[in-house]
């Protein structure tokens, strides 16, 4: 069977244009959640930094949550964005190539 739109009529071409449209919808809702979960991931880990250390440091209440609440926090948080971003390779896979096959054979020109 031709995989031509002119053959095959307008209803292939238009389921065609809706599976592309779930796909981008996808890749930019995975993006966007890639966005999220790593900015709290960083903000997490920079509030556990700037905390103060010691024996009894993990029942200090730090912004309602103990900081052994936050070091909770701030693992699942990793972990869900690790997840997250093992589906982001795995969609984006062959851009991800792409890009890697066009920035290693790109002949550059030396800085003047």
């Amino acid at each position: 069977m031709s995989s031509d739109p002119r053959v095959l009529g307008p209803a292939h071409t238009a389921d065609r244009h809706r599976k592309s449209g779930q796909k981008a919808r996808l890749r930019a809702l995975i993006a966007l959640t890639l966005i999220v979960l790593w900015i709290l991931a960083a903000l997490t880990g920079f509030l556990l930094y700037v905390a103060p250390a010691g024996p009894h440091s993990g029942g200090l209440i730090m912004l309602i949550l103990t900081k052994a609440q936050w070091a909770n926090v701030h693992f699942w948080l990793s972990v869900a964005a690790s997840l997250v971003t093992m589906m982001h390779i795995v969609i984006d896979w062959k851009a991800l190539t792409g890009c890697v096959r066009f920035l290693t054979s790109v002949e550059r020109k030396p800085m003047a």
